[in-house]
């Protein structure tokens, strides 16, 4: 199917329905933007100590 086919076919349905079928598609492309860069970041653990630090680092960087 072809987007302007799809386009048509999707302009077929209710407002309602157009509505919802959206909201779906909008959940699953915002699943697979995250799954996409979620893959191209390294995996590096940091410990609860670590975050901790970090933030109150840019606390206190935002201070100055």
């Amino acid at each position: 199917m072809t987007q302007m086919e799809f386009i048509k076919a999707f302009n077929t349905f209710s407002p309602k329905e157009r509505l919802a079928i959206a909201k779906k598609i909008q959940l699953q492309m915002a699943d697979e933007l995250f799954e996409e860069l979620d893959a191209a970041l390294p995996d590096i653990e940091f410990s609860t100590a670590e975050i901790q630090k970090e933030i109150k680092a840019f606390r206190n960087a935002e201070k100055d």
